[in-house]
């Protein structure tokens, strides 16, 4: 009886000072908009649309530098290090696409052609995802083909600065680390310029750069956790479980990754909807003609 007493003056406590903490109100107000627009369910259609456009990226990789021909530990690891993709996933796809020398221009084509068509998808899911935040409906995406060339675009960049902050810990030891952590401002500077193309209602650039320090952290929260403590077990999960065990491992990771991109857009929306509150676009329809 003491312990749950104790227990119920400390919960009483705290909620009597959580309007006192800075931001408490637009967080909570960023978890009231995503439960109610249904953020799990967002994420979840995210991580797929971003697992279908990773497969025939991580396919052109792995045929583009010849791994699909034979594959070559040594060189797996090195590109996994210059890419920031998983090696484990490189790995995966190459032992299941060896390819005559024949046939590889063929499947770099294809692999080029899906890439396109999965970044489309993608696309229209990131686009829907702020589209639902903003405004409760989605809105229709004008121009696919360039909006899935900024997509991979990001892709690229955020890979890069990865693959340059895994070589710099793994060269320069703790300087190195340092500057790992300092990628996050890089990865902030990537999502702020990518939100700045999605729909964010009338807000100015700096509403967006709350949501874009959540992403940031996130990422590198995610990359850091990933290198430094689950990289071993999506190597064990590749030998034990084969292909199957990389793609549930990457799905996860992807989720928790559209998880956070998904808490952006809300805390982005709810925060300025506080400042600036106005009634949203009736759910379902598009705030453009």
């Amino acid at each position: 009886m003491r312990t749950a007493a104790r227990v119920e003056r400390l919960r009483t406590r705290a909620l009597e000072l959580a309007p006192r903490a800075p931001g408490i109100a637009h967080a909570l107000a960023a978890i009231g908009r995503d439960r109610v627009q249904g953020g799990g369910l967002l994420a979840g259609a995210l991580a797929f649309r971003l697992f279908g456009a990773l497969l025939p990226l991580a396919l052109l990789l792995a045929v583009s530098l010849g791994y699909a021909a034979a594959s070559d530990r040594d060189a797996a690891e090195e590109a996994a290090d210059a890419t920031g993709i998983s090696e484990a996933v490189l790995l995966s796809v190459a032992d299941s696409a060896k390819l005559s020398s024949g046939t590889r221009w063929v499947v770099l084509a294809s692999a080029a052609l899906a890439l396109l068509w999965a970044a489309i998808w993608a696309a229209r899911a990131i686009r829907a995802v702020h589209s639902i935040a903003w405004t409760g409906g989605v809105e229709r995406m004008e121009r696919p083909i360039p909006a899935a060339l900024v997509l991979i675009g990001t892709i690229v960049a955020v890979a890069a600065v990865i693959g340059g902050a895994a070589a710099a810990r793994a060269h320069l030891g703790t300087a190195g680390l340092l500057i790992a952590i300092a990628a996050t401002a890089a990865f902030f500077g990537i999502w702020l310029g990518l939100e700045r193309l999605l729909p964010h209602g009338d807000a100015p650039l700096r509403a967006l750069m709350p949501g874009a320090i959540l992403v940031a952290v996130g990422i590198q929260v995610v990359h850091l956790t990933t290198a430094l403590f689950i990289g071993a077990k999506v190597a064990r999960a590749s030998a034990t479980y084969g292909s199957l065990g990389v793609a549930f491992t990457v799905m996860a990771w992807l989720y928790i990754v559209s998880r956070i991109i998904v808490a952006g857009a809300m805390l982005n929306a709810a925060r300025w909807e506080r400042r600036d509150p106005r009634p949203p676009s009736p759910t379902g329809t598009s705030a453009r003609p």
